[in-house]
């Protein structure tokens, strides 16, 4: 049993990355191997999880890997690939972060605005448009805020188009602090699911 998990993930490891990634591949499969056992024996025996783990590895050394890797988790969502990632991204982090690249720098605080009323955001937003095709550009995307104790609290929802010319229902809820001294911040931070954080700056 154990032999035969640890012989598919490391062929499959090796098949699939290339020259010294394949390193840090066989880093990562040994991490899962010991701490994240169960999860990944779930993970191989269940096809959305199974599908997922394979098309990650598609995304490998990709200029739009992050990106890659996002609609494959949007593809292939189900409870035991989320308690699989839980284990190898978030508890045990056998999957390590990427760095942030600056790709997308910080403003600077005197472009933002002076004052910004929580209140203001709170309702439905559709969104039509964006910057970033990876978040931005879903059929159906909904925002709905509402404000509670101090707080910014996001109802996410939208849909992904799967090969079939279907489509999938995908919802977050996201909760938002704002800055003291700069109330056109508004965090993001300490996610329990994949440890993410999504700054916003208006």
């Amino acid at each position: 049993g154990e032999l035969c998990i640890s012989s598919f993930i490391i062929g499959l490891t090796l098949l699939l990355v290339p020259g010294a990634n394949a390193v840090d591949a066989l880093k990562t499969c040994t991490c899962l191997l010991k701490e994240c056992r169960l999860e990944l024996v779930k993970c191989i025996g269940n096809p959305s999880c199974a599908a997922n783990v394979a098309c990650l590895q598609t995304c490998n050394n990709r200029p739009d890997e992050t990106e890659c890797q996002i609609k494959c988790g949007d593809l292939f969502e189900n409870s035991v690939v989320d308690e699989f990632n839980d284990c190898a991204v978030s508890r045990k982090k056998c999957v390590p972060r990427k760095s942030d690249v600056g790709e997308f720098p910080v403003p600077d605080p005197r472009a933002l605005v002076e004052k910004f009323e929580l209140d203001d955001f709170a309702g439905k937003w559709y969104i039509t448009s964006g910057l970033n095709p990876t978040f931005d550009t879903f059929d159906c995307q909904v925002h709905e805020f509402h404000t509670e104790s101090g707080k910014l609290f996001g109802h996410l929802s939208w849909r992904i188009r799967t090969p079939d010319s279907g489509f999938f229902t995908r919802s977050a809820v996201q909760r938002f602090v704002q800055d003291p001294k700069y109330p056109g911040i508004l965090y993001n931070h300490d996610n329990e699911f994949l440890h993410y954080e999504d700054d916003w700056y208006v």
